[in-house]
């Protein structure tokens, strides 16, 4: 945490580029237990896509991309086989009788690996560079002479 009255520009991007790197690490290791959490894990292929896809930082902006298999937004928002865009809301093969009738046994639920931990995450880190940001703003104030 910086020091108020001792941070030069150069110290605060140094503290943002520490958190910034430790929550981008994270975010990987919390998707990760997520999937295992949820049992999201059929195949293996979407715990093993999950990565860091690189993160750069100017100055006190940062750029952070994260990759993962394009069907775990699928399995994060409970949506699969006979889910078709553009079918007005007509989910007839959710009905019991018709998935019984089918053999198609349970609908698919959610396994929210990916938006919930996205979104407090986000909060996390928006909190986060407040308080540096904010402590060495009040250490501008406290360098000042009267």
């Amino acid at each position: 945490m910086p020091q108020t009255g001792t941070n030069s520009a150069a110290e605060l991007e140094q503290h943002v580029s520490e958190f910034s790197r430790e929550w981008y690490d994270m975010m990987v290791r919390i998707w990760k237990d997520r999937i295992q959490l949820h049992g999201a894990i059929d195949t293996g292929a979407l715990l093993q896509s999950v990565s860091g896809g690189g993160m750069s930082q100017s100055g006190l902006s940062l750029t952070a991309a994260f990759r993962f298999l394009s069907y775990g937004i699928y399995v994060d928002a409970g949506t699969g086989n006979g889910y078709e865009r553009g079918n007005s809301g007509d989910l007839h093969f959710l009905d019991k009788a018709y998935r019984r009738e089918h053999n198609m046994g349970k609908p698919c639920q959610r396994r929210p690996w990916f938006s919930r931990s996205w979104y407090i995450s986000r909060r996390v880190m928006a909190d986060r560079m407040h308080d540096i940001i904010g402590d060495a703003f009040v250490g501008l104030f406290d360098n000042l002479e009267t």
